[in-house]
């Protein structure tokens, strides 16, 4: 009985062991290097030609660009979390849309809990958000 049940229950653990891996977050290092933008916050589109943006840089920072100020904070991640300090912005006033997607994108950011891929979209669970921050890839003028 006992040798019937070892290779069902291997083939059982495997698949379960793969449906897994495509969930799991990823780590922070495959996002160095490139400018992601912000396409969704909460499940809305972000305001036209407000570029709301994250880069992740070396020594656990990030920096970018809230829409209307430059922004930076250090993170924190491990296997399935990924956390942000308090931001430092620069205080520039800009329109009140602008601003309060600004205020929303650094709440929420401050607040993640999870970073993935899925696809082509850079996705950060946050805490304070039914859905999470969805970027892309900012795309080089000229490119």
């Amino acid at each position: 009985m006992q040798s019937k049940l070892m290779p069902t229950l291997s083939i059982f653990l495997l698949v379960v062991a793969c449906s897994q891996t495509g969930k799991l977050q990823m780590n922070v290092e495959s996002f160095r290097g490139a400018d992601w933008v912000l396409v969704e916050i909460n499940g809305e589109p972000v305001v036209d030609r407000v570029q709301s943006t994250i880069r992740f840089q070396g020594n656990d920072r990030i920096a970018g660009w809230g829409g209307c100020n430059r922004y930076f904070a250090n993170f924190r991640s491990g296997h399935n979390s990924f956390h942000v300090g308090p931001i430092g912005s620069t205080r520039r006033i800009c329109p009140p849309v602008v601003m309060g997607q600004e205020e929303r994108f650094f709440n929420a950011l401050q607040k993640s809990s999870s970073i993935r891929m899925e696809g082509d979209h850079l996705v950060i669970e946050s805490e304070v958000t039914r859905e999470p921050l969805k970027f892309g890839r900012l795309k080089k003028s000229g490119s």
